[in-house]
């Protein structure tokens, strides 16, 4: 009966029975065979029967014996499964982090190498050239894109237009406006040959009045070390409309800084950046030809002296 219990419990520790399980059932089967082995109480026996009961108690202590140690080996053997179980789950979970940071480093090292690929093959900011049917002048536009021009580089662009437009135009109701906005953005010096310009007996009031009108239009910005050159075109147009329009080309060399930011709220809300020009001088843009127009009168403005000096005289 003790080998047929041992044997079930071994088939079923062979099976692959959970551990925890076969350990609870050789406790139990330990507890059976210490109950089974313990001698019960009994009549007395016979005479015939005396030589086989002196045989008894030794009969069962070899049995409890071998059942003990059978026991203890299942014990063993099912504590080791339990050993070998955990240890197989501490190398799974040992390997798969490897695993894991292997496959982290390889993704990242993908990353890195894809940003280094984007950023050595993007292409060069497209160059747009503008050519006049007419003249045959080329001229190059300007093209901004994300990254390759700050944006304190395009407000510099803007107050460099801005300014050139304001200091070269001409119109009888807003020459007030021009010339404080000018006055402003110009620097000590510069603001004093400037207005010295309208104390001339041929200054832009006295000589065009109401009667003719100069437009400047700012043209592409080429930026020379700490300098600036502006590219812009003054057409001279009258009221009389028999008088036919003139238009000139120039280029203006500008040296410019920021200074601090005006404080009042007028002055502010024409120059916001304190943008500053230390330095201005203009000179012929032979790349273009003018229009010649007809009877226009002759005024004191930084071109004229620049034209006035292209042609050999002095001012």
């Amino acid at each position: 009966m003790f080998g047929a219990e041992v044997a079930r419990t071994e088939g079923r520790v062979d099976a692959g029975q959970p551990g925890a399980r076969a350990i609870r059932e050789c406790a139990m089967k330990f507890n059976l065979l210490n109950r089974m082995a313990t001698p019960a109480p009994a009549p007395a026996p016979a005479l015939g029967t005396m030589a086989a009961a002196d045989d008894a108690p030794t009969r069962k202590a070899q049995a409890y014996a071998q059942a003990r140690t059978t026991t203890d080996w299942y014990l063993e053997q099912a504590l080791e499964f339990e050993r070998s179980k955990q240890q197989e789950r501490i190398d799974s979970r040992e390997l798969a982090w490897k695993i894991s940071r292997v496959s982290t480093a390889i993704g990242v090292g993908c990353l890195i190498g894809s940003i280094c690929l984007v950023l050595l093959k993007r292409p060069s900011p497209p160059v747009l050239i503008r050519t006049n049917d007419t003249t045959g002048v080329t001229d190059v536009i300007d093209v901004a894109r994300s990254g390759s021009v700050s944006f304190g580089e395009m407000q510099d662009r803007a107050d460099l237009r801005h300014y050139v437009e304001m200091r070269e135009s001409y119109d009888w109701e807003t020459i007030q406006d021009m010339y404080d906005a000018v006055s402003l953005m110009s620097g000590p010096r510069e603001r004093e040959r400037y207005q010295a310009l309208y104390n001339l007996p041929n200054a832009p009031q006295k000589a065009l009045k109401d009667q003719f009108r100069i437009i400047a239009r700012g043209g592409p910005v080429m930026f020379v070390g700490s300098t600036a050159q502006v590219f812009f075109s003054k057409k001279l147009i009258s009221v009389n409309p028999t008088v036919p329009p003139k238009t000139e080309y120039w280029v203006a060399t500008v040296a410019y800084t920021h200074d601090n930011i005006p404080e009042k709220r007028s002055e502010l809300e024409i120059d916001p950046t304190g943008f500053r020009v230390m330095s201005y001088t203009v000179d012929r843009d032979w790349t273009r030809s003018s229009d010649n127009g007809a009877g226009t009168p002759t005024v004191s403005t930084p071109t004229a002296a620049a034209s006035t000096r292209s042609d050999g005289g002095t001012q």
